[in-house]
């Protein structure tokens, strides 16, 4: 029980009347069970279980103009979907608009300006149930993968944005979406990718699909 430092002079002043009551009521002039931030004092090497690590997540520098971002690029497959995914020398994979539009949309090349790309991301991505993503610069770069060199002029979503966009929700009506969600959906060769990759994305992960350089 906590009381206010009024509510507890008055019951100190008046203890020897409340003993009974009271016993063993006093002031601690050291917290007992000093609570810390583990997130902030944990040692590499802790043994922590009840704590999530949560990687830091960081934005590409935009290039100078007239500069090519170098990257590696693999394809992974997720019931006959193509995804193809980008990876910056920093270790971080991204996944180009291109990708996005062709799933959701049968676009492999939209428009910048008749399909107003940067804005109806935003708009996408405000409708996430997180803000995760708030404020992200999306804009056009020119990109060269090293493997064939080929240059392409893309967006590059992060992959846990593409994730997040394509498990959003408020595309489903509510029948369909608490058969998905309870296991209980089946899938048929009329489903959109789009939806068989929403179905997927409800107990997996993209990330666990890609190579690595261990395991190249």
């Amino acid at each position: 029980m906590a009381f206010s430092n009024e509510q507890l002079e008055l019951i100190l002043d008046r203890k020897q009347e409340n003993d009974e009551n009271t016993s063993g009521l006093e002031a601690l002039e050291d917290d007992p069970i000093p609570v810390e931030n583990i997130y902030r004092n944990q040692p590499l090497n802790s043994n922590y279980k009840n704590t999530v690590e949560v990687e830091a997540w960081e934005e590409l520098e935009p290039m100078a103009e007239g500069e090519v971002r170098i990257m590696t690029r693999q394809f992974v497959y997720v019931d006959d979907i193509e995804i193809e995914v980008c990876t910056n020398d920093n270790g971080k994979h991204f996944v180009r608009h291109n990708v996005y539009w062709w799933i959701m949309h049968n676009q492999k090349n939209p428009s910048p300006e008749y399909n107003r790309i940067i804005e109806n991301t935003k708009n996408s991505v405000d409708r996430l149930l997180t803000i995760r993503w708030s404020g992200y610069k999306f804009r056009f770069e020119m990109i060269r993968f090293s493997e064939d060199d080929v240059e392409v002029e893309s967006i590059l979503f992060p992959l846990a944005m593409f994730e997040d966009l394509m498990k959003d929700k408020s595309r489903f009506n509510s029948q369909t979406l608490e058969q998905i969600l309870r296991g209980e959906y089946k899938s048929n060769d009329y489903d959109r990718g789009s939806t068989k990759l929403f179905v997927w994305l409800q107990s997996n992960s993209i990330s666990s699909l890609l190579q690595t350089n261990n395991n190249n």
